[in-house]
């Protein structure tokens, strides 16, 4: 059966979030430096704000489902990982111009760390909508194997 990409990185996202306060809770019990825990904290609120678009955008396929009988379920996934990404990559443009502007210290490690797991939870996607086919990919690509990666399905001359 067929699992939606959303849902399969909602349950990442989970498991993210709870390893994350984990860390912050052992990491305030053996006094670790502040800005560290700071950095762990604001990263769950990263993860969490991924989270809540992630089911807004769930919950808005539950109404489509209705109006949309013809759509199969596969297209409906591939429209919701697509606004995920735009909304992420959106969010990530906004952050590097207010990195850009940003003569703070701390606020740019705070924005360079939203930034990174930002674009670590879109990895993470790519990994979930293209699979194996993707690694091979990339592994001959690292070897150099161009011809390979062309046969399984990338031009790398594009």
């Amino acid at each position: 059966m067929h699992k939606h990409k959303l849902m399969e990185l909602r349950t990442f996202i989970d498991g993210r979030i709870g390893s994350l306060i984990e860390e912050v809770e052992i990491a305030t019990n053996v006094k670790l430096n502040p800005l560290y825990i700071a950095d762990r904290k604001d990263e769950i609120e990263f993860v969490r704000w991924t989270a809540t678009i992630i089911k807004s955008i769930l919950n808005q396929e539950n109404e489509r489902k209705q109006v949309q009988l013809g759509t199969t379920k596969i297209r409906l996934d591939l429209a919701d990982c697509i606004e995920f990404e735009n909304i992420l990559q959106n969010r990530i443009q906004e952050l590097n111009l207010k990195l850009k502007e940003s003569n703070n210290l701390r606020e740019s490690d705070v924005l360079i760390n939203e930034i990174d797991t930002l674009e670590s939870i879109l990895g993470r996607l790519a990994d979930l909508k293209y699979g194996d086919k993707a690694r091979a990919i990339e592994i001959a690509e690292a070897n150099h194997d161009f011809k390979q990666a062309h046969i399984l399905g990338f031009d790398y001359r594009n």
